[in-house]
């Protein structure tokens, strides 16, 4: 039963002229025409689908780009993929219990970085990169910490190495790098490591 509304405002066929009839063809089609370029589009280019995504998106540079660390030169090492940094007011939350020492030397702060091997997340090679503020400093923290028994290296201005872990100082840095076992293939990372980093210091 047609309703209040349809028996109000519906015209019967004959009652619609030829120009409303081709005027709604018209437009029917226009509207069929769209829709199947829609679909075209989407079935035979898919980018158009990630088209604004792609323009928007921008590459992060590889961490060796944006890193002070350097790669380590080993096959099966890799770099650290995040470096924390600390200020001389921060220190002790990295090193707590140890901090004091820096600061009578005038630490100015901390970067310290730590390569994993990509087989076994056991082997780290942890690097505390302090600056000193000056070579003086540097100098002056780095014989603090002189080890008897250590062999000398020839990194920086001055390096040693005892246990595996190599220290060494150059301009107003100095660096600890320290790897977690007493292997003698941990002791060459830490070398090598060493040596990559100390390239990267500039005088």
């Amino acid at each position: 039963m047609a309703t209040f509304f349809a028996r109000e405002y519906m015209r019967p066929a004959e009652a619609i002229g030829n120009t409303e009839k081709v005027l709604g063809g018209f437009i029917l089609f226009i509207v069929a025409a769209v829709v199947a370029a829609f679909v075209f589009q989407v079935a035979t280019d898919r980018d158009y689908l990630f088209e604004v995504d792609r323009q928007a998106y921008t590459p992060l540079p590889p961490i060796e780009a944006t890193s002070p660390f350097p790669a380590p030169g080993l096959e099966g090492w890799r770099a650290p993929e995040q470096v924390d940094r600390f200020t001389a007011e921060t220190l002790y939350v990295k090193i707590d219990g140890r901090a004091e020492a820096y600061l009578k030397f005038h630490v100015v702060g901390l970067t310290f970085g730590r390569y994993c091997h990509e087989s076994d997340t056991g082997r780290t090679v942890d690097v505390y990169w302090y600056d000193m503020g000056t070579p003086s400093n540097a100098l002056g923290m780095y014989k603090s910490e002189e080890a008897l028994g250590a062999a000398p290296v020839a990194i920086g201005r001055a390096g040693r190495q005892v246990g595996g872990a190599v220290f060494f100082r150059k301009s107003s840095s100095y660096v600890q790098v320290l790897p977690s076992s007493l292997a003698e293939a941990d002791a060459r990372a830490a070398l090598s490591i060493a040596e990559r980093l100390a390239e990267r210091i500039k005088e």
